[in-house]
């Protein structure tokens, strides 16, 4: 997942084996828009592993922790 994520930012600072915050403000396939990007980092993890991925998109850390939490499809116990 890494590999896919450093094809779009050199600024990853990985939360975990499975989470990361990028810095997208300047975006190496000048796409210019981070809900974009985060819609094609999904769809090629989707398709290179098989995996499903949620992205929060926001000013700050905090926030895109949250938006991403909502994101989650809700499990039932």
């Amino acid at each position: 997942m890494l590999e896919i994520l450093q094809e779009y930012t050199e600024v990853i600072e990985p939360l975990s084996i499975d989470e990361a915050f990028l810095d997208v403000t300047a975006d190496k396939k000048n796409i210019g828009s981070a809900t974009i990007i985060a819609k094609e980092i999904k769809k090629e993890i989707k398709q290179k592993t098989g995996l499903t991925a949620s992205a929060g998109i926001s000013i700050n850390k905090f926030l895109a922790k949250i938006a991403s939490d909502i994101s989650k499809p809700m499990v039932s116990s």
